[in-house]
């Protein structure tokens, strides 16, 4: 099936989409090593409720991360804690 995607980037903690959606990529960047992970929660305004992926970035540079399918579905919207990460796009649709 076709349809359009979108992205949406963050540099700090952020509500990046606030209602329903489909998590399909992200691209992190990461300066130095650390140890916080980023973590996508099915919540509009939140860092709280259902965390629905979360990925290590504990080695410095840039990683692209493809979900399969149909993404993941998030009822209520996409929040991105950007643990250590400098920063983060979504693919998002």
């Amino acid at each position: 099936m076709q349809y359009d995607v979108k992205s949406a980037y963050t540099a700090a903690d952020a509500a990046l989409v606030t209602a329903r959606t489909r998590l399909k990529g992200m691209y992190v960047v990461v300066g130095t090593a650390g140890t916080l992970p980023v973590v996508v929660y099915d919540n509009a305004s939140a860092a709280s409720g259902t965390a629905l992926f979360k990925i290590g970035t504990t080695a410095a540079g840039a990683h692209t991360v493809v979900i399969p399918g149909e993404g993941i579905l998030a009822l209520n919207g996409l929040y991105v804690d950007t643990g250590d990460a400098d920063s983060v796009t979504i693919i998002y649709g």
